[in-house]
């Protein structure tokens, strides 16, 4: 299951936020069906993180993440991907899944896809 941080509870499209995110459309990747849950931890990239592990995803996407939010996910093995900055759509995410052409984020390679998406950070990382 794959979560994807959506800005309105019917949205079908990924919010360019995580952290503040108040909903996340939980994917099942063998079935293509989706359900929509409230972000508990909406306004704390951390809390997030945790909403999103204690919702059992396996993995989840991102159109602006901090280093604090990915590493924690990271930690506790939940396979982060790149939206690459682009408006997917819930099936687009799926299609790309399946078909194994989005971008996984990894420690190697963090540093140039992760972006907070803010010039301040509050998620109390150290890439300041």
């Amino acid at each position: 299951m794959i979560a994807i941080p959506l800005s309105k509870e019917d949205s079908t499209v990924i919010s360019d936020l995580y952290g503040n995110a108040p909903y996340f459309a939980l994917l099942d990747l063998s079935s293509g069906y989706f359900n929509v849950k409230e972000n508990i931890g909406c306004g704390n990239g951390l809390e997030t993180a945790k909403c999103v592990e204690e919702l059992g995803a396996k993995s989840t996407i991102f159109y602006h993440m901090g280093e604090g939010v990915f590493n924690h996910l990271n930690e506790n093995k939940v396979k982060v991907y790149s939206a690459a900055k682009t408006y997917l759509t819930i099936e687009d995410i799926y299609r790309n899944i399946l078909n194994k052409s989005c971008k996984v984020v990894t420690k190697e390679n963090c540093e140039s896809l992760l972006d907070s998406g803010t010039t301040s950070c509050s998620c109390e990382c150290d890439k300041n």
